[in-house]
């Protein structure tokens, strides 16, 4: 359906080990699989063990659900999980309920975020295992309830088994000339090529009882442009359902949250051939027609995300007779939606022009998996295919009846381009042995139709699925790649830095450098391949290069600093008062035996002047506190002040010794539920010395993925605004120096983390007031419940509570 929403996914395609077997079968291990995609192209981002990760995680039957007794929010739920006795275990989902199979996880386990379920006790009620959600298992968006099971699974078994998903989930870059890459049949099309293994398209023969379709709608393509192919089925009698267990299991493997079985249906088409499709309700198409045109100025539509736009004449849309009732190639209408109440559909499958599809997009703020996919460049011969493939499933699954035949409006049919490939440059060009008929065996793999030309030539009709290929040197690249150019003797040795490549993390990187940008810092790009005293400076483990571009510059970095150090430098040479960059990019690590392991990190350096110098003549340098609020801006949520969500956690634990490239106490370490992510602080004065920089230099670097993963929690909860007010109270307490201000607004959260809203640090003292080797510190505290107005006595008893936990914790007392 192509009002699912996209995502930063949308630039990656994620398969599953079983999935892509259904296509081709090869007997390679993922370890191969995945080098060998790698060497043709397809980079990988990631690998994941599905059954690995949902270890702890069982089929349970919710016997009964009761009201927590001291909460309104909360329900006490009985759960048999198989055992010889069940469950008791507080949720607070709203839809849980008596009966429901559910997920549950039990104590000693862990969520595949790295938290660990223990026995708890909520509210005066202990509470053994917890009921998860789909984001909890990393299975789906969806955090506003639990996840409610088949009825069919068996109570005790593990999830993982119970669900089909002991598989293996690959994660792949998909550059953007490779839109035929974006389903897991484009993945399998090559791995076919690589394996010299048949591809196995889905075969199936639609029994179509219906009525001929022509009898009940009609479709006229007005612009021609916008929409060259539109291909019409129409189902009857559906029952619009959930999925079965198998296609809601393929769906959640690759991150896809099912809704019914026709949403599934047209998703699951979409990801398995890379055509998006979407279903109406025949009954809300007014006068059974579908028109395609462009909006009429001023035209409204609600979108099935419940906005209401506005369109402009530059907008194609899908009408009916009367009214659109979609946003062509982006989003279904609201007045046209599949609800549990209809009966017949009709199904839509057409080609959109990629430009017209992008301007809406983008100037409406919609970016859906379906537009990601028109805006890449759809197959126009795919559309019919594709209509055949979900009408079979849809038939099947919902028990509909096909009407016969399909409206299939194609008013100018493309022509395939035709190339001539001389093999004997395609030899030259590859300084490899390569005959005429392994050209054509790996042109055909590739979808590719390959005949004889005169002087022994190839002429190579390209699909349309393909339009990156254009040349015959494009066609030399396909059998280089296929061929694989580990097998050409004899490397040109690269100059100069290697290209960074943008990942599924291209949304990730894209995002990270505008949250700089606004931040204030400028970007910087730099080589990837760094100067040897890098390396010997810190002592770190680098790549070295087989053929360096130069002497002296031979190692792959492990780092993002010497790029930001020698642009500070230029800079500061250039008598620039003060300086603040960042840079986005990989970094490499070796790893014996196999291709060096990349990270994407994010990087910062601040130093100098704060600001230009003001008329007055005043001005301040740049501290490590300014440092501190830009990594606070990336990390922790503004709402809360806390980086956590979902069971996240980043805390920052100071540097008491110089670490690394980092001053005594004037930095920390980032950590994430436990795990370094990153560092900030003041850079040590013998690695600004040996960068020729003679100031105090205040650098960062942080895990870009981890990052990413953070904002992505933020963005998935939502809260009303606070319905009583806070009260506000200040405290300042005299303790030793030792004791950094994070471990007390740490402790004062843990008071009542109910009621303590939020905690800042607006005074540090030392001197004559307080005894030598300690210090003072004042926090602004802000008090608030979600169960009514606090009074003054209830502010008066938690500050007292602080006060006892801070006193005994770190000796801390009044001042």
């Amino acid at each position: 359906m192509y009002g699912s929403p996209g995502n930063s996914e949308a630039d990656a395609v994620k398969i599953t080990r079983s999935w892509l077997a259904d296509y081709v079968d090869v007997d390679w291990d993922i370890e191969e699989l995945v080098e060998r995609l790698t060497m043709a192209g397809l980079e990988e981002e990631a690998v994941e063990d599905l059954g690995a990760r949902l270890d702890g995680v069982i089929v349970g039957h919710v016997l009964d659900r009761a009201q927590h007794p001291n909460a309104d929010r909360l329900s006490v739920c009985t759960v048999d999980v198989g055992e010889s006795a069940p469950r008791t275990i507080v949720c607070g989902a709203l839809n849980v309920d008596t009966g429901q199979r559910v997920a549950v996880i039990l104590p000693g386990s862990t969520l595949p975020d790295g938290t660990r379920i223990g026995e708890a006790k909520l509210r005066g009620v202990a509470s053994s295992g917890m009921i998860c959600s789909e984001a909890e298992l990393e299975l789906g968006t969806d955090a506003s309830g639990i996840m409610v099971l088949p009825s069919d699974y068996s109570v005790g078994t593990p999830y993982a088994d119970a669900a089909g998903l002991n598989d293996v989930v690959i994660d792949f870059e998909v550059t953007p000339n490779r839109p035929d890459c974006l389903s897991i049949v484009g993945i399998a099309r090559e791995v076919s090529a690589l394996s010299q293994r048949p591809l196995n398209l889905p075969r199936f023969e639609l029994d179509a009882q219906g009525p001929p379709v022509e009898t009940t709608c009609r479709v006229d393509i007005d612009d021609t442009v916008g929409c060259p192919r539109y291909v019409a089925r129409i189902l009857r009698g559906i029952q619009v359902a959930p999925s079965p267990s198998w296609l809601q299991n393929r769906l959640r493997a690759v991150g896809q949250r099912p809704i019914n079985n026709v949403v599934d249906v047209t998703n699951f088409v979409m990801l398995e051939l890379g055509q998006p499709l979407h279903a109406f309700d025949l009954a809300r198409l007014r006068e059974g027609r579908i028109v395609v045109r462009r909006a009429i100025p001023g035209e409204p539509l609600q979108t099935l995300d419940g906005t209401d736009q506005k369109l402009t004449p530059e907008d194609l849309v899908i009408a009916d007779g009367v009214r659109p009732v979609a946003l062509a190639g982006i989003m279904g209408g609201a007045n046209s939606e599949v609800d549990d109440s209809t009966t017949d559909i009709l199904l839509e499958s057409a080609f959109f022009d990629r430009r017209t599809v992008r301007q809406t997009a983008s100037r409406l703020g919609l970016r859906t998996e379906a537009s990601a996919r028109f805006e890449r460049g759809a197959d126009v011969a795919m559309a019919a295919f594709a209509s055949e493939r979900a009408a079979d499933l849809l038939a099947q699954i919902t028990g509909g009846v096909i009407d016969d035949g399909a409206i299939d409006v194609y008013p100018a049919p493309t022509s395939l381009p035709q190339i001539p490939l001389r093999p004997e440059r395609a030899s030259q060009l590859l300084s490899a042995n390569i005959d005429s008929d392994e050209c054509r065996r790996i042109l055909q793999a590739l979808g590719c139709v390959v005949d004889r030309g005169p002087d022994q030539d190839l002429v190579v009709t390209v699909p349309a699925f393909r339009p990156d290929l254009e040349r015959e040197v494009d066609l030399v690249e396909e059998v280089g790649r296929i061929h694989g150019y580990h097998q050409v003797e004899g490397a040109e040795i690269v100059r100069g830095p290697i290209p960074q490549q943008p990942r599924g993390g291209y949304d990730i990187a894209r995002s990270l450098r505008e949250g700089l940008v606004e931040l204030g810092l400028d970007e910087i790009i730099s080589p990837s391949i760094v100067d040897d005293r890098w390396t010997q400076l810190m002592g770190t483990t680098a790549c070295r290069l087989a053929n360096p571009p130069a002497e002296g510059v031979s190692h792959l970095r492990t780092s993002l600093l010497p790029g930001l150090f020698d642009v500070a430098r230029r800079n500061f040479n250039q008598r620039q008062s003060g300086v603040g960059l960042f840079e986005v990019g990989r970094v490499f690590s070796p790893h014996p035996g196999s291709l060096p392991d990349e990270s994407l990190l994010v990087g910062g350096l601040m130093a100098g002047q704060a600001s230009a110098s003001a008329w007055r003549g005043d001005h301040r340098d740049v501290d490590v506190l300014d440092l501190k609020g830009v990594v606070d801006a990336l990390l922790l949520d503004s709402e809360s002040g806390r980086g956590s969500g979902h069971g996240s956690e980043v805390t920052y634990e100071p540097i008491d010794e110089s670490v690394g490239f980092l001053r005594a106490g004037q930095g920390a370490r980032i950590l994430r539920n436990g795990e370094t992510i990153g560092h900030w602080g003041q850079a040590h004065r013998d690695l600004c010395a040996a960068f020729d920089v003679d100031r105090d230099i205040y650098i960062f670097e942080i895990q870009g993925t981890c990052v990413a993963r953070l904002w992505s929690e933020w963005g998935n909860d939502y809260v009303p605004l606070p319905k009583f007010p806070p009260i506000e109270r200040d405290l300042a307490v005299v303790l030793d120096t030792g004791v950094a201000a994070g471990q007390i607004i740490e402790e004062i959260r843990r008071v009542d983390p109910t009621l303590v809203e939020t905690v800042e640090v607006f005074d540090v003292y030392t001197g004559d007031q307080v005894e030598t080797g300690k210090h003072s510190l004042a926090f602004s505290l802000s008090l608030r419940s979600d169960s009514g107005t606090l009074e003054d006595r209830d502010a008066d008893q938690v500050i007292d509570r602080i006060l006892k936990r801070l006193g005994d914790a770190f000796g801390a007392r009044l001042r």
